[in-house]
C-alpha cells in the first residue's frame, strides 16, 4: 500500500534519449498499478503561460505547434536583463505554480519531462546566458521531486538517433547527467539504449521502489 498521494517523478536526458516514449510506455501502467492519476508536465507546472504567450508575442495555439523543437540552440540568447528576467518569471512558475498546481493535489502521480536541472544542463535551449553559479544557486527555491530519472546510454547511440545539436554536446550533456545521478541521492540512472521493453521494465522497477517506500 502506498504511503503518499502524491508524488513527483522527473524524467531527464538528452535529445534523443527517449523521455517521450518511456512516459508513453508506463503511463497506462502506473495508472493501473498503482490506482493514482498521471498528469503530465513538460520542463515546469505551467501554471504561468510561455513568456511568448504571456507577453502577449503568440497565442496558446501558436505555442503548442512551435512545441516541436528541430535545433534547439538555433536561437538568439538573451542579455543579462533578459536572462535574469526569464529565471525570475521560471522560479515563480515552480514556487507560486508549483504549490498552486502540484502541492495540495490528491491521488496524483505528476511526470515531469524535463525540470529545472535543464536549465543548468542546457541554458542556451531557454535562452538564457547568465553566471552558471546563479542557475545553480536557484535550485534550491525549487520543488524536490520524489525521484529523478536520468534516461540515456552512450553519446554515440542517443547521437545517431536524433542529432539534432552535435556529438560534442551529447557527450557533455550525457556527462551531467552521469554526475547527477551520483550527486543525488533521489535519481537513478536507466539505460535506453537497449531495447524498449527492457528499458521500460527497468524504469518501471526504480519506480516501483520509490513509490511503495515513500
Amino acid at each position: 500500500m502506498l504511503k503518499k498521494r502524491k508524488y513527483t517523478i522527473v524524467f531527464l536526458g538528452t535529445d534523443g534519449s527517449g523521455k517521450s516514449t518511456m512516459i508513453n510506455s508506463i503511463t497506462p501502467v502506473l495508472e493501473n498499478r498503482y490506482g493514482l492519476k498521471v498528469r503530465y508536465e513538460h520542463l515546469r507546472p505551467n501554471y504561468f503561460p510561455s513568456i511568448a504567450v504571456a507577453l502577449g508575442r503568440r497565442s496558446v495555439d501558436e505555442e503548442k505547434r512551435m512545441s516541436i523543437v528541430e535545433n534547439p540552440h538555433n536561437v538568439k540568447t538573451s542579455g543579462l536583463l533578459g536572462s535574469i528576467f526569464r529565471l525570475l518569471y521560471y522560479l515563480a512558475d515552480y514556487t507560486i505554480g508549483y504549490l498552486l498546481k502540484v502541492a495540495f493535489t490528491k491521488n496524483t502521480l505528476w511526470l515531469f519531462d524535463r525540470y529545472y536541472f535543464d536549465f543548468i544542463m542546457d541554458p542556451r535551449r531557454f535562452r538564457i546566458n547568465m553566471p552558471m553559479s546563479i542557475l545553480k544557486f536557484c535550485e534550491v527555491l525549487v520543488p524536490k521531486a520524489d525521484l529523478i530519472i536520468s534516461l540515456g546510454s552512450s553519446p554515440e547511440i542517443i547521437f545517431n538517433r536524433k542529432p539534432e545539436t552535435s556529438l560534442e554536446e551529447v557527450t557533455r550533456q550525457t556527462e551531467y547527467l552521469r554526475k547527477l545521478v551520483e550527486k543525488k541521492q533521489n535519481a537513478v540512472w536507466v539505460d535506453t539504449g537497449i531495447s524498449i521493453d527492457e528499458s521500460v521494465e527497468n524504469l518501471l522497477a526504480e519506480i516501483d521502489k520509490v513509490l511503495r517506500k515513500n
